[in-house]
C-alpha cells in the first residue's frame, strides 16, 4: 500500500453510511408527513368548492326574494359560480337534479343539493369524499 498523500481528501465509509442513516431518517418521517399534507390540500380544495357553491346558492336565493317569479335550480347555481385556483366549471358537475360532483386529482367529492322551497334557501350537503 502506497502512503496517503496530505493533499487527498475524501470520504471515509463510515461517514458515508451515517448520511444514508440520515437521509433514511429524513425520508421515514417525510413521506407519510407529505401523504398527509396531499390528502388534507384535496378535502380543502373541495371544501372551497362547496363554499363558492353555497355562495351562489345565497345568490341566487337573494334574487329569488327580489322576484319571486325567478325560482332557481342546480344547473343555474351551478352556471353562477365562479371557481378559481385552477378548478374549473367541467371538474363540477350536476350528475342528477340532486348530485353534485367533483374530481380532483383522482379523489371524487359528492354533495346533495336540496331544492328552495319558497323563502327556504336550497342548501348542499357533504356527501362523500371528505
Amino acid at each position: 500500500m502506497l502512503p496517503k498523500k496530505r493533499s487527498e481528501k475524501g470520504f471515509t465509509l463510515i461517514e458515508l453510511i451515517i448520511v444514508i442513516v440520515i437521509l433514511g431518517i429524513i425520508a421515514g418521517v417525510a413521506v407519510p408527513k407529505f401523504i398527509g399534507l396531499a390528502s388534507s390540500a384535496k378535502i380543502s380544495a373541495a371544501r372551497g368548492v362547496g363554499g363558492a357553491i353555497a355562495g351562489s346558492i345565497s345568490s341566487e336565493h337573494a334574487q329569488y326574494l327580489l322576484d319571486t317569479t325567478d325560482t332557481y335550480d342546480l344547473a343555474e347555481v351551478l352556471a353562477a359560480t365562479t371557481f378559481g385556483g385552477g378548478i374549473t366549471s367541467a371538474m363540477v358537475v350536476a350528475t342528477s337534479a340532486t348530485l353534485i360532483t367533483f374530481t380532483y386529482k383522482g379523489t371524487v367529492f359528492t354533495w346533495t343539493y336540496t331544492v328552495q322551497s319558497g323563502e327556504t334557501p336550497a342548501t348542499i350537503t357533504e356527501t362523500s369524499g371528505f
